[in-house]
């Protein structure tokens, strides 16, 4: 069985957040919807998370877990997040619905080496653009 259905069953609990950026490329894509369930337990590392910070929604990975803290961080990010505990925490992301298919298991796939650098290339034509392509 293929972990890409359009028929799938999803479980009724899943709230579809939309993803916006890179910072999780390649297991969340920009115009991808999370499918995040609310949090039953604590979160564990490396499980992928919907969190609230002051300025936004955040959907990142959970880096650590330390003393009441925890670490969060973007696959493509050089460095943490700020640190936040676990009520800031509103759920776990459980399947992703792509092009209008649910995966529910295969969308992870973690850090890559090919997404930090799809991260810098970006950021650096960006302010290439920005002085009007002048060195």
């Amino acid at each position: 069985m293929t972990s890409e259905s359009s028929h799938s069953t999803v479980p009724l609990a899943l709230r579809w957040i939309p993803v916006r950026g890179d910072s999780m490329w390649p297991s969340l894509r920009s115009g991808d919807l999370a499918g995040v369930e609310p949090l039953a337990r604590e979160p564990r590392p490396g499980e992928v998370v919907l969190a609230r910070f002051d300025h936004a929604l955040v959907l990142h990975r959970v880096k650590r877990c330390d003393a009441g803290v925890l670490a969060l961080r973007g696959d493509n990010s050089p460095s943490d997040d700020p640190p936040l505990p676990p009520s800031r925490v509103l759920g776990l992301v459980r399947s992703v619905r792509r092009s209008g298919v649910v995966l529910n298991d295969d969308w992870d796939s973690g850090p890559s080496w090919l997404g930090r650098l799809r991260v810098v290339v970006k950021w650096r034509l960006a302010a290439l653009l920005r002085r009007g392509g002048r060195s």
